[in-house]
């Protein structure tokens, strides 16, 4: 889909998605990386649990398909080099604080992928991938209300703004085409990661009522209704919903009765006007319900209890965790997963294939490049002799 476009990827680690989903669609990416190696080989888990620059696993996961130089663009000559290469590109990527962007002028696409806007009051603030998530919002919607939110296991803003800066970077492409001009493109991890928010952010200045943790919704009749139940195998999550939605909660409540007790006015309460009437009774017609669900849903797995949603009409979500994506039949039937090989010589599979094109088809032809593996290869393809690149070696520009 992309053959003949080249890229130049300055690796940072919000970088390294945008660099992997252009690789996957056939695109020659260009992994530049300092003499030390790129940051995002330190990023954790590793292989083993034994840190190294060839043992990062979310390296592995993000920088298939890939070819690897090094170059030490914090100086003259490096700059130069990369200048030099730069001429075979189409595009570059850069993280914060980019030094290319004047290869516009050439023709390039050039794509910042900064942690907050260019021109914004946060351009300069020192960042880590979960200071921008709390910065976009969605952390507010996590854990529980007497205390601190809980943080996203995963580095969430980078991976969000490096598939926002693929996009942009097929925009740019599709741009350049068209008009014969270089492209400056801009990607702000904060407002990528605000996607995930649930527009939470957007509040801030308005006249709109201030949204609420989950835990720190107003109890219905004293009664704060949980939305995550445990079961058999894990989590699920449901809503007891009322008002409009109140249909949903109805054919719960009919399906629950047929696993566990539950007294027959409960089952016909009129969910789409509660509460009504007595606020004791209502409270009562709550708390059964509440019981009924939990008993229930602790006998059955996730999966079990999501068939049942589907089946009877109502709204319940399993949690998975990577095990259960794993597992799931469809991921596998649609192709997915394929196997790839780690350094130790071991096989896993691993997710590869995002997307089905008719024309195209998504392949993991390597895997992520060792540190400097196509330097050589790379300086030589732009007319390098081996004793320049030697040379350039012993001085630590690559």
């Amino acid at each position: 889909m992309l053959d003949g476009v080249r890229i130049l990827e300055v690796s940072r680690s919000q970088t390294m998605m945008a660099g992997r989903i252009l690789a996957d669609l056939g695109a020659d990416v260009i992994v530049v990386e300092p003499p030390g190696g790129a940051e995002g080989r330190r990023l954790p888990p590793f292989l083993g649990e034994r840190a190294g620059l060839e043992r990062g696993l979310t390296w592995h996961a993000l920088n298939r398909n890939k070819r690897s130089v090094t170059i030490d663009v914090a100086s003259s000559d490096g700059r130069d080099l990369f200048l030099k290469l730069a001429e075979t590109a189409q595009v570059v990527i850069e993280g914060e604080q980019p030094h290319f962007a004047s290869l516009t002028q050439r023709g390039v696409v050039h794509c910042a992928v900064r942690p907050f806007s260019e021109t914004g009051p946060k351009r300069a603030v020192a960042f880590t991938d979960r200071t921008v998530v709390a910065a976009a919002g969605p952390v507010y919607y996590t854990g529980d209300g007497d205390r601190g939110p809980l943080t996203i296991p995963v580095p969430q803003a980078m991976m969000e703004a490096g598939a926002e800066a693929a996009v942009a970077v097929l925009a740019g492409l599709a741009a350049c085409e068209r008009d014969g001009e270089g492209q400056r493109v801009g990607v702000s991890m904060r407002v990528a990661a605000m996607m995930s928010a649930f527009s939470t952010p957007y509040y801030a200045g308005t006249r709109e009522a201030r949204p609420q943790r989950s835990s720190e919704r107003r109890p219905v009749v004293g009664i704060r209704a949980p939305q995550f139940y445990a079961c058999r195998d894990g989590f699920v999550q449901v809503n007891i919903s009322t008002g409009g939605f109140g249909a949903l909660t109805r054919r719960m409540t009919e399906w629950v009765a047929t696993r566990v007790p539950l007294a027959a006015d409960v089952v016909d309460t009129d969910w789409s006007r509660f509460p009504y009437g007595d606020d004791a009774d209502a409270a009562r017609r709550l708390q059964a319900t509440i019981d009924a669900l939990t008993l229930a849903f602790s006998t059955m797995t996730k999966f079990a209890i999501g068939d049942a949603a589907r089946e009877h009409g109502f709204f319940a979500a399993p949690l998975l965790d990577m095990g259960d994506v794993a597992r799931f039949a469809q991921f596998r039937e649609r192709g997915l997963w394929d196997t790839q090989a780690l350094p130790d010589g071991r096989s896993i599979d691993a997710p590869v294939r995002f997307a089905h094109f008719d024309s195209f088809s998504i392949a993991s032809g390597r895997p992520a490049p060792s540190l400097s593996e196509h330097t050589h290869e790379l300086l030589a393809e732009v007319g390098l002799s081996a004793d320049e690149i030697q040379a350039l070696f012993a001085h630590g520009i690559v």
